[in-house]
């Protein structure tokens, strides 16, 4: 999942929200946005869009062009004052939004309940795997007097 301003990418579903209501893009138009989103701040040419998202396919560039309107009037951008998506003429395109990833964020306070409960389990399968250990030679220095 990616965020940038009000905007959510949900990749895994190929769907975008906007303040938690979906905004409807056809699939080519996803697939535009999220390789731009993937690649922020990376001008990105006619040429290498149209190679990654249609390989070994002619695709006449005014395609592209269509699917820059699309998304841009589900985003709200203009090209003449852009929050999103900047055109370099004769160059290409830019995302130029700050994008956060959330893939594989998980909030500290969760991520120190986890490592907790793994080492608390770790401890407990050893104890209920092997309840009579015996201590190695070298453990000897270190055991409880009697």
């Amino acid at each position: 999942m990616k965020s940038f301003k009000s905007f959510r990418l949900d990749t895994a579903n190929h769907l975008l929200w906007r303040d938690g209501d979906r905004v409807p893009l056809t699939p080519k138009g996803f697939d535009v946005l999220a390789y731009l989103v993937e690649h922020v701040g990376q001008v990105m040419t006619q040429d290498k869009l149209l190679e990654a998202l249609w390989p070994e396919t002619y695709v006449n560039p005014e395609v592209l062009r269509k699917y820059i309107q699309e998304i841009r009037k589900a985003l709200g951008d203009r090209p003449d004052n852009p929050e999103f998506i900047e055109t370099l003429p004769k160059r290409g395109y830019r995302f130029i939004s700050p994008v956060i990833d959330e893939s594989g964020v998980e909030p500290p306070e969760l991520a120190t309940l986890h490592s907790t409960e793994e080492q608390a389990t770790e401890a407990t399968v050893e104890a209920e795997a092997n309840p009579l250990a015996v201590e190695s030679p070298s453990a000897k220095h270190h055991s409880r007097p009697n």
